[in-house]
């Protein structure tokens, strides 16, 4: 999947901002200038799954779920599994 430079989240425009960060950080959602932070020392995988984690935590905010970070974690990680097995949206070019 390209990773995109925008995305809606709830009818909003979110900017994707790619970034090289030193610190120990896949990435950051921050919702009222509406950005998200992708980390790309990641592999692409681990930039795909952070995008997803992100927006999760975009919607979290936003709506006010208050959901636990860890229960946003094991969101993401399943979805993502179910995602790309399947090959829904994160599909990986070139496999059948």
């Amino acid at each position: 999947m390209d990773m995109p430079k925008t995305v809606k989240i709830g009818g909003h425009d979110v900017e994707v901002v790619f970034n090289e960060w030193s610190v120990n950080r896949m990435g950051a959602s921050h919702t009222l200038p509406g950005k998200i932070y992708i980390n790309t020392v990641c592999c692409k995988s681990q930039q795909e799954a952070t995008l997803l984690h992100e927006i999760l935590e975009h919607i979290n905010d936003a709506c006010d779920l208050s959901l636990a970070h860890e229960q946003i974690s094991v969101l993401e990680t399943m979805l993502y599994q179910v995602l790309v097995d399947n090959k829904l949206l994160f599909g990986r070019e070139g496999e059948e």
